[in-house]
């Protein structure tokens, strides 16, 4: 597979998901075998190799690296619980106190995924912060039972990190990972975040737009980590020998299956192995997305192979679209055909079909208006009235009710969806006023009929 083919998947990749800006990078063991980007930032320069990036999870097998790390210098224990460094850790259900630190690594401690808990962005928060938050939470599942997804495990990991080192995250990932890894530009606060980072993108009808991408001081290890093409190399590269910063023992020991996610799937301490799509070689890899931004890494042990890509642009509806080019360039490099996914048929579906209740109900306050401004028609009895008005009031509320639940049907709130997909969280809201404005017409026409009827009487 030459680089011009490789060069060619990525920008066929980019024109199919709409991607401004990207960067890859093709690692193998005697270094990087081929390195390009293509397209713009948010503020209109050129991607280079120098160029921040948000990677969203790849923090998490950063942050799992750092942990194996501490772990091996004896500073924690992975099968200790986490109450053992953070006293006050508890949640609804008592079986919680049982959770260690491997189990928050493989993410098979049951915590469930609250996206009301992660994104915020109060310049004081930190990650000891969501231990509070958990209290009344219960568990998704039974500790130790099943892979369950949640960035709040390692938003506990930097807390644990925090508490034994009694420092920030932030510093001791730096001072202890990221420099010794040769990863000098790493984004590891709101300060490199505001002075470095470019905006972002996200989908609008399917179109990206630029938006100015804030920080998450209590999601570093969760999420929030950044940094150029070169840091993403750097990294990379330790996973792929081991020489600079992880030993083959703790390289071995992040990779290790700590449970079953599927066929041929599994979890380990921050990094899936999967079959390489379209062949059966494995793929020891994670993506990220952090709002504006996405990110892939896919190690392929048998080779000493990598890729890794930056994008600046993120959708939940098109994710898979995004991490199409991760997954196709690393089944290029094994030889296999890439497999297109992500046709994100419910995105077009879901606004589709809000744009067509948010025009119901425009027509429905249309009609009102106009009944409003012509001479009141023949009066209805009150029965009649009360009755019509009654189940107009009813459909409303069950649009309106609908509309407030669609959300929650994905498992997020709406502020989540305005920050995710903002042309989805406009119709929501668009959606919103009009049942008020639906409503009230309908309590002005039904009002004023009766008012009439009323005078009519009089008269």
């Amino acid at each position: 597979m030459g680089p011009g083919e490789l060069d060619a998947f990525v920008t066929g990749q980019m024109k199919r998901a709409g991607v401004p800006g990207l960067a890859y990078a093709v690692v193998g063991p005697d270094g990087v075998e081929r390195q390009e980007t293509f397209g713009k930032d948010g503020d209109g320069e050129a991607v280079t190799a120098t160029t921040p990036f948000l990677w969203g999870s790849l923090a998490k097998p950063v942050t799992a690296s750092l942990v194996v790390r501490m772990a091996a210098a004896g500073e924690l224990d992975l099968d200790e619980r986490v109450t053992t460094y953070l006293p006050g850790f508890a949640m609804a259900d008592d079986e919680a106190r049982t959770i260690t630190l491997r189990h928050l690594l493989s993410q098979t401690g049951g915590i469930p995924e609250r996206m009301d808990l992660t994104d915020r962005y109060d310049a004081d928060r930190r990650p000891g912060d969501v231990v509070d938050d958990l209290a009344d939470v219960r568990l998704a599942a039974g500790v130790g039972a099943k892979h369950v997804y949640s960035s709040l495990n390692y938003m506990l990991l930097g807390a644990v990190v925090e508490e034994v080192t009694g420092r920030d995250f932030a510093k001791v990932l730096r001072e202890r990972l990221l420099v010794p890894a040769g990863m000098d530009t790493a984004i590891v606060d709101a300060d490199d975040a505001a002075d470095r980072l470019p905006p972002g993108h996200r989908y609008v009808l399917g179109q990206p737009r630029a938006f100015r991408t804030a920080f998450d001081p209590a999601g570093l290890s969760s999420g929030y980590l950044g940094g150029s093409l070169r840091d993403a190399v750097a990294f990379v590269e330790a996973n792929l020998d081991g020489s600079r910063v992880l030993t083959p023992d703790q390289r071995a020991a992040l990779r290790h299956p700590e449970v079953v996610t599927g066929d041929d799937r599994s979890y380990g301490l921050g990094w899936r192995t999967w079959p390489v799509f379209g062949g059966d070689q494995p793929m020891v890899w994670h993506a990220g997305a952090a709002p504006g931004y996405q990110a892939g890494l896919v190690l392929l042990p048998e080779q000493g192979r990598a890729v890794v890509v930056l994008q600046n642009v993120y959708g939940n509806f098109q994710e898979t679209r995004l991490l199409d080019t991760a997954w196709g360039l690393a089944s290029l490099l094994a030889g296999a055909e890439p497999e297109p996914h992500g046709g994100e048929p419910s995105y077009l579906t879901i606004l589709s079909a809000l744009g067509a209740v948010c025009l119901a109900l425009v027509a429905i306050l249309a009609v009102s208006l106009r009944r409003l401004a012509r001479p009141p028609g023949p009066v209805w009895s009150r029965r009649r009235a009360v009755v019509g008005l009654a189940g107009w009031l009813v459909g409303l509320v069950l649009v309106g009710g609908g509309l407030l639940a669609l959300p929650a049907a994905f498992g997020v709130t709406l502020g989540q969806v305005q920050l995710w997909a903002p042309d989805i969280a406009a119709l929501l809201d668009s959606g919103l006023v009009l049942v008020v404005l639906a409503a009230l017409g309908r309590l002005a026409v039904t009002a004023r009929a009766h008012l009439a009827g009323t005078r009519a009487d009089v008269a």
